[in-house]
């Protein structure tokens, strides 16, 4: 079962965050970094076309907090 059939929204979150990492450790600028990982989200989550803000604070957080343990 993948995030398609899931209704947890964290089930893409280590897809997102590798995006955001990988991007970084390019030296992409945060902005474009971010655009991303957004679009693995939207990828995964295909019914969530008009992001609201606490998805955006959700990926944003998840990038910037690092692994999860």
């Amino acid at each position: 079962m993948g995030c398609r059939d899931s209704d947890t929204a964290d089930c893409c979150r280590p897809a997102v965050v590798r995006a955001y990492q990988e991007m970084r450790g390019r030296g992409q600028p945060e902005k474009f970094c971010l655009e991303a990982a957004i679009a693995v989200y939207r990828w995964h989550h295909p019914s969530a076309c008009d992001l609201p803000p606490e998805v955006m604070a959700m990926v944003t957080g998840w990038v910037h907090e690092g692994p999860r343990h």
